[in-house]
């Protein structure tokens, strides 16, 4: 007959029974871990995806005011008022 704790069918752990399980627990903690961390070559890094995106809208600059006079322009038209002009850095002057 084995010994029990005072529950039915539970087994007293020994201590180096607890460390090998604990132990191969580890293991396969670290090799679930291992397989899921990306590696340090995958893709860009964060910093680069930003750099990128700052790159993208410093090019859409230029359109993104346009649209933003426009805009202005037409608030002020249903407003009542009188349109805006270009701005004396807008290339292409009032038509839009």
């Amino acid at each position: 007959m084995s010994e029990t704790t005072g529950r039915q069918g539970t087994f007293p752990i020994r201590g180096d029974d607890l460390w090998e399980r604990l132990r191969a627990i580890e293991d396969k903690l670290s090799l679930i871990i291992e397989l899921l961390s990306p590696e340090d070559s995958d893709g860009p890094t964060l910093d680069e995806i930003l750099g990128r995106l700052v790159t993208l809208i410093a090019a859409q600059n230029p359109m993104l005011r346009r649209i933003d006079l426009t805009t202005g322009r037409l608030f002020d038209i249903q407003e009542g008022g009188t349109p805006r002009s270009a701005r004396p850095d807008d290339e292409d002057g009032a038509d839009a």
